[in-house]
């Protein structure tokens, strides 16, 4: 029997729906992998995939494994620890959920497994699980996290702006433990345009998908926040300033610390 097989296509396809993949642990685990990572990632993926084909059937396991764990490591920069596992287990989850998706889909559509021959027709069917997946994620996280924020400057001076409370956010002020919210630095500086409070904190930080660092902060006596319709203060904690926009669409200006509205 012989069969012809284009490489290239083989490829494509698992280069794509890698990326559907990665793209899917990076929502579900509120990750803040960039799409140049998640991107990045798919291609290492494909790499492996590519290889196992190519290879004896003994090394394939060992291949495969390979090029999972680099394309994980190069999506989400974490590479050892507990943040590897956390990453391991949310790619096993949208695997199945991706797979049962596809499946379930060509179960539902008539003859289905005899027209999907292309590779066209497979990236196709995997955009339509992919946003099919992923648009009642992201309308269930904004429901549950979104709310807004009024933030205090000088003179009275005062902002309201869009926040969403990150539950992946349990940054703290090192010397005190108080809780710390991140926030756009271009707010901050129309906060406080001429003087911050005294108080400055070097704050470290450490996210999946993203180099470990220092933020600077300062504290804050109290900033409202309304979730719900629900209005509570927030008081004696620590704002971090973030040097670029937290998102590309500009959806929320501070990532707010679930622990400041439990009290």
């Amino acid at each position: 029997m012989y069969y012809e097989v284009y490489l290239d296509s083989i490829f494509l396809v698992c280069f794509c729906m890698n990326r559907y993949l990665l793209g899917l642990t990076n929502l579900c685990l509120s990750c803040a992998a960039t799409h140049g990572r998640l991107w990045a990632g798919a291609a290492v993926g494909a790499v492996g995939d590519l290889l196992a084909i190519l290879m004896p059937a003994p090394f394939r396991p060992v291949l495969l494994a390979a090029g999972l764990y680099g394309m994980a490591g190069t999506a989400f920069g974490c590479w050892r620890g507990r943040g590897l596992v956390r990453i391991a287990e949310g790619l096993g989850v949208c695997f199945f959920l991706l797979g049962g998706a596809v499946t379930l889909l060509l179960r539902l559509w008539p003859g289905g497994e005899g027209k999907l021959s292309g590779s066209a027709a497979v990236l196709l069917l995997g955009a339509v699980c992919y946003e099919g997946i992923r648009l009642p994620v992201l309308r269930r996280r904004k429901d549950r996290g979104s709310c807004h924020v009024t933030l205090y400057g000088e003179d009275g001076h005062s902002i309201r702006i869009a926040g969403l409370v990150d539950t992946g956010n349990s940054l703290t002020e090192p010397i005190s433990g108080r809780p710390v919210a991140v926030l756009e630095k271009e707010i901050w500086e129309q906060l406080y345009p001429r003087q911050a409070p005294s108080g400055m904190r070097v704050i470290p930080y450490h996210s999946v998908g993203k180099p470990a660092g220092t933020l600077i902060g300062f504290p804050v006596k109290d900033m409202e926040v309304e979730v719900g319709g629900i209005r509570r203060k927030c008081r004696e904690i620590y704002i971090a300033l973030w040097q670029e926009r937290l998102t590309e669409t500009g959806s929320y200006k501070i990532l707010l610390q679930p622990a400041m509205l439990e009290h």
